[in-house]
């Protein structure tokens, strides 16, 4: 039985969600977009990865990311009917560490990234990422100068670094108070005492009741 204050907390994380990872998924689509598929000498990496479908469950997100990419663009969802080619399941620090295709074999030998199906979906992810230009100064600086763009960029990673930690710490904050609220609510065995104890305090005053009822009648008929 859920109590008002977990209903509540839990009601409150959902719809925090439902808001938060449309953005997120736009945002990702749009950067994607921005990054992997405006540079030519990035084509033939894109190529191999067009009409592959990529799933990514990760540990800080309930609902999966769903990339689909194309020979022009990738999409990215939130839900999709069809399998995907491959699933990755993994955190966001590890998510960002694949920029380094290098890292992919550690990653997979640590546990961090755990996959299933077509293992090349995801190396060939990894190379397309290794090869883009990730700094946003040097997208920003042929329309606002070196030194601005240099400026935004840092405000940009250091607003995704507070974005991720607020995200991690609100799936933190959730998941300890729904543990505290399940270890403040009864058991079973503790609702069965109270309601033999309730039973019975209740049978005491009956036998009082019935008690007073028969002083009072002898008092009467003094």
């Amino acid at each position: 039985m859920e109590t008002p204050s977990s209903s509540h907390s839990m009601c409150s994380a959902v719809s925090g969600d439902q808001v938060l990872f449309p953005v997120l998924t736009a945002f990702l689509e749009t950067a994607l977009n921005h990054l992997l598929y405006r540079e030519a000498v990035l084509k033939p990496a894109r190529l191999r990865l067009a009409g592959k479908i990529l799933s990514i469950e990760l540990k800080e997100i309930e609902a999966p990311l769903v990339l689909i990419f194309s020979d022009r663009r990738v999409d990215v969802l939130s839900q999709w009917s069809e399998p995907a080619d491959c699933s990755m399941k993994t955190t966001i620090p590890a998510l960002l560490k694949l920029r380094d295709r290098q890292c992919l074999s550690a990653l997979i030998n640590r546990g961090d990234i755990v996959i299933e199906g077509d293992m090349q979906v995801i190396q060939q992810w990894s190379a397309l990422l290794d090869m883009s230009e990730w700094d946003p100064a040097h997208h920003l600086a042929p329309y606002v100068g070196d030194i601005a763009a240099e400026s935004i960029s840092r405000m940009m990673k250091t607003g995704f670094a507070f974005a991720s930690n607020t995200l991690a710490k609100k799936k933190t904050y959730l998941t300890e108070s729904l543990t505290e609220e399940l270890n403040m609510a009864p058991g079973a065995l503790e609702v069965a005492y109270f309601s033999e104890e309730v039973n019975a305090v209740a049978n005491q005053i009956n036998q009082l009741e019935k008690r007073l009822a028969a002083l009072e009648g002898k008092h009467d008929a003094q």
